[in-house]
């Protein structure tokens, strides 16, 4: 059972690592599809209202089509938003008033919304003002709005709409100043910048739902890779704590802790790194051909060696080895074309290196004789040969058992916060956008 377990680890982190990706997905999509609008009937009698023929319909129809709802729909703010907008095309400020005003007595719309729907008509009053050569009235309409639109950029920096009015209040505003808006005060400027503050979770909000989704898939699979980071550095961790070592002469058959240092076989050549031309008891050379048709290509040394300590010495078959060394190098270089880039790292373990050994000690008769050496378990675990001590490996572990922690606790972190600024706070009022 820990045999297959241990068999089954790589396949199991992709799938856990997927599904936990997948499910935080699923539940952004579903919450995101919580706050779509729901259709109404007003918002059908909206849709009657422009019609097909929208394009070519002139405004006084549309808003003619529109107000045979008006005593029904005036407490609907999309509804308000739409006549007003209508209106205000027929320049009938003072009948859009009168509808913000009917609106706010059945409460359609929140106090910002409804500021905000005020200082749309004082932008549309002030051009028809400076149109008739009324400059007293066109500046104080502008005022009005510039101050609402202080008001509500101060308290809801993220809503898209005061920046709308905003462009269109400096449409306005050259005919009274006679100079454009500077870049700092470009609302396309301010608006960008408002909604990619990471402080306010200002840049979750503004997320699309794609985007939302793929975040909150790569936060379930940090999540996870750093939960299986931490699990194997425990592992690794107690594995070699619990055991103590043992004399290679005197150490019994089964999972076994050696120390020494390595040596050739006798009558046996050492191996070359490929990279270094430094003789050794074993290499291993990864290339990787990187950018387009990206390939690995991995080579070891098949060889066995020996591990000797004052009490004997015993036979390290290398098949299966998992080796920490200090012994590396990496060089780079082109692969062929403009689209290649060759990377060769070469591992290395050389004679006399101080060595520490996990690994299952067997004993095999040849020739008459029996001979002993450490060989992969059969139950899954590793057999490791390091050049580093075992207080140094430990210090490894730990330092991988801290950043897989750290992943966890980021991603965990990021997914509450992130789910908090995106559905708990609201970052606009009403429903208006």
């Amino acid at each position: 059972m820990s045999r297959a377990l241990r068999a089954m680890s790589v396949p199991l982190l992709v799938v856990s690592a997927l599904a936990a990706g997948g499910s935080l997905a699923w539940i952004t999509h579903e919450r995101d599809l919580v706050r779509l609008p729901v259709p109404t009937m007003c918002s059908r009698a909206i849709e009657e209202a422009f019609g097909a023929d929208a394009s070519s319909t002139p405004d006084s129809v549309v808003l003619r089509r529109l107000l045979t709802h008006r005593d029904d729909c005036t407490s609907d703010p999309a509804y308000v938003d739409q006549a007003r907008r209508l209106m205000l095309n027929l320049q009938r400020t003072s009948q859009a008033r009168a509808l913000l005003d009917e609106a706010a007595r059945r409460h359609a719309l929140t106090p910002d919304e409804l500021a905000a729907q005020r200082a749309w008509v004082d932008v549309e009053e002030s051009r028809v003002a400076e149109a008739a050569g009324d400059t007293a009235r066109a500046r104080s309409a502008l005022m009005r709005a510039r101050d609402t639109l202080d008001h509500l950029r101060a308290r809801w920096p993220e809503w898209a709409l005061p920046y709308t009015i905003m462009g269109e209040l400096q449409r306005t505003a050259p005919a009274e100043t006679g100079s454009a808006a500077s870049p700092t005060e470009r609302p396309d400027v301010l608006e960008d910048a408002a909604r990619h503050r990471v402080a306010t979770g200002a840049i979750v909000r503004s997320l699309s739902e794609s985007q939302a989704i793929v975040v909150a898939f790569l936060a379930g699979v940090l999540g996870v890779l750093g939960l299986a980071t931490m699990a194997s550095a425990v592992t690794s961790t107690r594995e070699m704590q619990r055991m103590s070592t043992s004399a290679i002469a005197r150490a019994e058959p089964g999972y076994v802790e050696l120390k020494g240092t390595l040596h050739l076989p006798a009558r046996s050549d050492a191996v070359i790194g490929p990279l270094s031309k430094v003789k050794g008891v074993w290499y291993a050379v990864e290339t990787n051909l990187g950018f387009k048709g990206s390939k690995t290509f991995r080579e070891r040394s098949a060889q066995a060696f020996l591990l000797r300590d004052a009490s004997g010495e015993v036979a390290i078959d290398p098949a299966g080895l998992t080796v920490r060394t200090r012994h590396a190098t990496t060089k780079f270089g082109n692969g062929g074309g403009i689209t290649s880039s060759r990377r060769e790292t070469e591992r290395m373990l050389r004679e006399g290196d101080e060595a520490f050994v996990l690994g299952e000690l067997v004993t095999v008769p040849a020739a008459g004789a029996t001979t002993r050496r450490v060989r992969l378990p059969e139950d899954g675990r590793r057999l490791i040969v390091s050049n580093y001590s075992e207080a140094q490996l430990i210090w490894r572990e730990m330092f991988w058992l801290a950043l897989g922690g750290l992943f966890v606790v980021l991603a965990v972190a990021a997914i509450f916060w992130g789910y908090a600024q995106r559905f708990q706070v609201v970052a606009m009022p009403g429903v208006l956008d």
